[in-house]
């Protein structure tokens, strides 16, 4: 009983000597600042950062690149994409709905590489908290929003 006593007053003590010499260690003002001062410095995003699905709009046309083909919504494993097609035209296919519930996406990307035009896009946002669950429910004017503008592509040189 006396040597576990003596074993752990011993033990604590080179503990706590061991975190402090991890603390002067590390602790230095020439040390570079690793932390974020988030409101105020967003973070940079890497490249393959996989956002929420958003869907550009084409400058050109003015609208986006889905044809209202369902793959996304069929390819998605949390079943929160919803597609329903605009009939009235049948030579020009677009959705008339599409909304996508953020709250029970797992950001996988599933509904990006499956879409036949690549109209999906990952947004470059993370920010998305908000008060309800129905704010959490994107129409597609929302994603259309959200997606911004595809990058113009430079015209292609005919060679003559």
């Amino acid at each position: 009983m006396k040597s576990t006593i003596f074993k752990d007053t011993i033990n604590s003590f080179v503990s706590i000597a061991k975190g402090l010499w991890v603390t002067l260690v590390n602790w230095s003002w020439r040390r570079p600042c690793v932390t974020e001062l988030y409101p105020e410095q967003k973070p940079v995003l890497p490249v393959g950062y996989r956002g929420m699905p958003t869907l550009p709009v084409n400058p050109a046309t003015g609208r986006s690149g889905c044809i209202g083909c369902g793959a996304c919504a069929r390819m998605c494993p949390e079943e929160i994409i919803h597609v329903v097609v605009d009939k009235t035209d049948p030579k020009d296919r677009k959705p008339a709905e599409f909304t996508v519930d953020i709250s029970r996406c797992m950001f996988c990307g599933l509904c990006m590489e499956v879409c036949p035009t690549h109209a999906l896009k990952p947004a470059r946002t993370f920010e998305l908290a908000c008060r309800t669950r129905e704010g959490m429910v994107y129409n597609l004017q929302d994603l259309m929003r959200l997606g911004g503008e595809l990058p113009v592509e430079p015209e292609e040189e005919t060679v003559s």
